[in-house]
């Protein structure tokens, strides 16, 4: 069968899509139980990795074949080796990119209006900790609003759409976010 690899963008559509999704997560049970991927129409199944050295047997009858299953690790590595038995076994299955590392850092753009003298606001859903930013783009400037410490998103994005980042926010400390803000000023020479 066939292994697949799967995007922390490609999760976060199924996530927003309410798409069924079956995640066979392999990390530690406290792990899974402190956080995991979250999807309305997701199910889920926790089996550490190291009780499946031996072997996929005991878990093959527990994983579903009529929806699309996910395995995930915290980087990668461990669910990789899990999807190949998985795949030996007969099951055509997917890993996550980077694991859950990669999960915690996504951001997604998301459009959430428009100004009424012209120009857009933008949402950055960082899915996988619920944290949130945003962009103001008007006549080709940009003021971001609590940037989180992945800054590339921000400078692609805006980029993307012709925009400059004039001026650079932060609203609050945090106590488990890094702010991006003081770096993107630099490197944009925004205010």
């Amino acid at each position: 069968m066939t292994v697949n690899v799967m995007t922390s963008k490609e999760v976060t559509k199924k996530v927003f899509n309410k798409e069924k999704l079956f995640v066979l997560d392999v990390r530690n049970e406290s792990d899974f139980n402190d956080w995991k991927i979250e999807g309305e129409n997701f199910e889920y199944l926790n089996v550490p990795y190291f009780e499946l050295l031996d072997g996929v047997e005991e878990i093959i009858g527990k994983i579903p074949t009529d929806k699309e299953v996910l395995v995930v690790c915290a980087k990668e590595g461990s669910s990789v080796m899990v999807a190949d038995m998985l795949s030996e076994a007969g099951l055509t299955v997917s890993y996550l990119k980077g694991g859950m590392k990669a999960w915690s850092e996504h951001l997604e753009p998301v459009k959430v209006g428009d100004l009424q003298d012209g120009g857009e606001v933008y949402q950055f859903v960082r899915i996988g900790k619920g944290c949130l930013s945003y962009m103001v783009v008007s006549n080709g400037e940009a003021a971001l609003i609590d940037a989180t410490r992945m800054t590339e998103i921000y400078l692609d994005f805006a980029e993307s759409i012709g925009a400059k980042i004039t001026n650079v926010f932060d609203t609050h400390l945090h106590a488990d976010h890094i702010s991006g803000g003081r770096t993107i000023a630099e490197k944009t020479g925004a205010t």
